[in-house]
């Protein structure tokens, strides 16, 4: 029996989440259905984060356990022909036993995107939220600093069934403009059921004059949200990159980036 880490890349728009469900078709369903097709065999992907229904990522990890002579680094490339084209393996590792996909999770990285303006634009409406009018770019600013830190971060979470602790620590928060769209990026050890969703409906809400960060400080210490603190659509969410703690599996920087490199060398 052998590990397999996999690298995923995929458009959540359709998908109940990566978490399988009854209801609704999910990544880890369309991967797990992969995986019995090529190894001819039930297998169970361990995934690094649950994700929102809607929600799509640029680098996500799953791992499964599986008796094969397939070489590692081909895996990738045999799981892509039974998956669909809005989920795509982009690199497979071998590791120890020892390693979750999830339990070995440093820090991972949220970007939520949206534009500002009078009109709907189409295009970018695919994929960003529309907002209405010109937030204040430094007030935004200043409310993504008021999320730094170790935090309790139960105003800013949807009630679930999980049994996660609420307080995260958010490495880092910040708003950056790129072309027309600006981007509401987050890194934290750990992150709540619509979390990162609610986070971003506070930080336009205090570019728009709805909310200010000392509300935003005011409900980290109460844990009762705003009222102006909406839960925002996952459309715009993407989870963009997954840190792991330095392994012997991978490259020597001590995590694994969202570029495709060639790791054979470190298994």
């Amino acid at each position: 029996m052998r590990r397999f880490l996999v690298e995923l890349q995929f458009n959540g728009k359709k998908y109940g989440g990566w978490q399988k469900n009854s209801n609704t078709a999910t990544v880890q369903g369309e991967v797990e259905k992969a995986l019995s097709e090529l190894f001819g065999t039930e297998i169970t992907a361990q995934g690094c984060s649950r994700t929102d229904a809607g929600v799509s990522a640029r680098q996500y990890f799953f791992h499964f356990d599986c008796d094969t002579k397939l070489p590692a680094r081909r895996v990738c490339y045999k799981l892509n022909r039974f998956l669909p084209a809005d989920i795509q393996a982009q690199n497979s590792f071998e590791t120890d036993f020892s390693f979750h996909a999830r339990k070995n999770v440093l820090n991972k990285t949220y970007v939520y995107r949206f534009y500002c303006g009078e009109h709907i634009k189409p295009l970018l409406n695919r994929d960003a939220l529309f907002v209405k009018g010109n937030p204040d770019e430094e007030t935004m600013s200043c409310a993504c600093k008021a999320f730094e830190g170790k935090h309790n971060f139960a105003a800013f979470r949807t009630e679930s069934s999980s049994k996660s602790s609420v307080f995260k620590n958010i490495r880092s928060a910040e708003i950056l403009k790129t072309g027309d769209c600006y981007e509401f990026t987050v890194t934290g050890d750990g992150f709540l059921y619509n979390m990162v969703r609610i986070m971003a409906g506070a930080v336009i809400a205090a570019g728009c004059g709805k909310l200010s960060p000392e509300e935003i400080k005011a409900a980290l210490s109460s844990g009762i949200r705003p009222g102006a603190a909406l839960t925002l659509p996952p459309k715009a969410l993407v989870l963009m990159s997954v840190e792991y703690p330095l392994t012997p599996f991978f490259e020597p920087s001590g995590k694994i980036s969202g570029s495709a490199v060639d790791k054979t060398d470190y298994l």
